[in-house]
């Protein structure tokens, strides 16, 4: 990590850099990519996928000045909403995680009739996957990938992507996370019709609890 910190200042001039996905979490592996965000004094906005001591980096660089807009999109920058601020001269990345986080908390939860045509269109993926040609298995894997943020809506949870969500899930919903694995492991019609009707009976005990 020092001689990536080194690459960062000596080539973009940082103001702040923030630092997060796994090698911020400290879940990083030989296959990781170095994430990182870094605002610049005098840079323009460029994405660095460089290698430095053998780690590639996945580094975004803004220059300072683009946050003086007021037409930010801060959920552009949803990825550093827990990130970890290595540098920060001008406070900068403070100001922007706060942001951040103040947007993803902003958002509201889908209620349970958003949630119910949710799980009603996976219901109707699930019968279109039981073709069996490229689009039936093109809808099979579609409906998977979408149902993991479908399920924290129905939990009225946020979604950080499928890192944390499976993470999250495991230690939180065993046997929700178990159903999904079984469908990513096998990814058959059979263990995609159990992972949705998991889904539909979550729903409707949120319904009864409200």
């Amino acid at each position: 990590m020092e001689k990536i910190m080194k690459y960062i200042f000596e080539k973009y001039d940082p103001s702040s850099i923030i630092l997060y996905g796994s090698y911020a979490n400290k879940t990083n592996n030989t296959n990781s990519d170095f994430d990182v965000l870094v605002i610049s004094n005098t840079c323009q906005y460029i994405h660095d996928t460089s290698f430095v001591d053998d780690i590639q980096l996945d580094l975004f660089v803004y220059p300072k000045s683009y946050f003086k807009n007021s037409e930010i999109d801060f959920m552009s920058f949803v990825q550093i909403f827990d990130g970890k601020i290595v540098y920060d001269s001008d406070k900068i990345g403070m100001w922007l995680k706060k942001r951040v986080n103040y947007v993803i908390s902003s958002i509201p939860y889908k209620n349970y009739e958003e949630n119910k045509t949710q799980i009603e269109w996976c219901e109707k993926m699930l019968a279109r996957s039981l073709r069996k040609d490229p689009e039936g298995y093109y809808r099979l894997h579609w409906v998977l990938v979408d149902s993991l943020e479908i399920y924290f809506d129905i939990c009225s949870l946020k979604y950080y992507g499928p890192k944390k969500s499976l993470s999250y899930m495991k230690k939180k919903d065993p046997v929700s996370h178990a159903l999904y694995a079984e469908v990513l492991e096998k990814t058959t019609h059979t263990s995609l019709e159990k992972w949705i009707h998991q889904l539909r009976n979550i729903l409707e005990k949120v319904e009864v609890k409200d």
